[in-house]
């Protein structure tokens, strides 16, 4: 449960991967394919996406609408600036909004915490759109070139879902390989291996704000990211007992205060006292939310379950902040 209106917002898929790993296939997949939504698609340049003339019922500037209802336009300088003016675009799909859901591609270098900031911190953004997920596509074929580079390593850290691409272009033994790298660096996204961003879109972009579990995982843990020492880590949290919703937010402001900028993202679902059902904890740089989701699943005990990513984190610094948040 949101504390907006969900038909006065609309869902946002941040799409990132260093280069090469297969942005583009996958855009002009989503741009050709009949599959009965209207999606906009934000792009850096019209020029690396495919868009077939045929396909095109207007044309402007900066935007082209095309006749299975997707339209595609480019980020000119700000992406604030961008997103105002496709939301004042009207297609003709019903008075709130204009389209069924926005695919941010993002630049190969980028990395994806800021963008994440822009839509929590500009009101304007923030009242309309909501980003649901953040994946991150990745070359099965160079990922260990990839890795030595510090915007691929927070792509794939930050990530709510990662695409293991070109895995055709990889043995089995060299497969199991590459998704224990990206399960050291990410431990709670999804991984699906595929070849040609073949996988099907309703399952790459569907929301996946509170889907992870971290049964697998110890009690405290931090892992470093393989390959160059750029310090990023994550550190998984799990605790039955309740926490007061007080300390929480004490601890959470706590967090932000003293680590700064080398606290990038952190999720979770929460247990808080007093409230019987699951919380979820959604958290970029000093920015955070702690919003009611829905009841505990059936058979499942509440409890805590958090991973926070960030650069040089000390996993006992959080399991005494989560101790002390402890209600009673």
């Amino acid at each position: 449960m949101s504390s907006r209106e969900s038909a006065a917002v609309t869902p946002v898929t941040l799409l990132t991967g260093w280069l090469g790993a297969g942005k583009t296939t996958l855009l002009n997949r989503l741009l050709k394919e009949d599959h009965g939504r209207r999606y906009a698609v934000l792009v850096n340049e019209f020029g690396q996406v495919g868009i077939d003339d045929r396909l095109v019922k207007r044309r402007d500037e900066d935007l082209v609408e095309l006749s299975n209802g997707c339209v595609c336009c480019t980020v000119r300088g700000d992406l604030v600036k961008s997103l105002k003016r496709l939301k004042a675009r009207r297609f003709g799909i019903g008075p709130r909004r204009s389209f069924d859901h926005v695919v941010v591609e993002t630049t190969g270098v980028a990395e994806p915490a800021p963008l994440l900031r822009t839509f929590l911190v500009e009101e304007d953004i923030a009242s309309y759109y909501e980003v649901q997920s953040v994946l991150s596509l990745v070359d099965a074929a160079n990922l260990d070139f990839a890795l030595g580079t510090k915007s691929a390593v927070e792509q794939i850290a930050l990530a709510d879902l990662l695409l293991l691409n070109k895995t055709d272009l990889i043995d089995a033994p060299a497969l199991d390989a590459r998704k224990q790298q990206l399960r050291e660096l990410n431990p709670v996204a999804p991984i699906l291996p595929t070849a040609h961003a073949a996988v099907p879109l309703e399952q790459l972009l569907k929301p996946r704000r509170e889907e992870f579990r971290l049964e697998q995982l110890p009690r405290a843990n931090a892992t470093p990211v393989p390959g160059p020492a750029h310090g990023v880590v994550s550190v998984c949290l799990q605790q039955e007992a309740a926490v007061d919703e007080l300390k929480l937010r004490l601890w959470l402001d706590t967090c932000v205060q003293q680590l700064g900028e080398r606290l990038v993202r952190y999720k979770g679902f929460l247990h808080i006292q007093g409230i019987p059902y699951r919380c979820v904890l959604q958290g970029v740089y000093d920015l955070y939310s702690v919003e009611a989701s829905e009841a505990w699943p059936q058979g499942e005990a509440p409890n805590n379950e958090l991973v926070f990513l960030g650069h040089d984190l000390d996993p006992a610094f959080f399991e005494r902040g989560l101790r002390a948040a402890t209600a009673g």
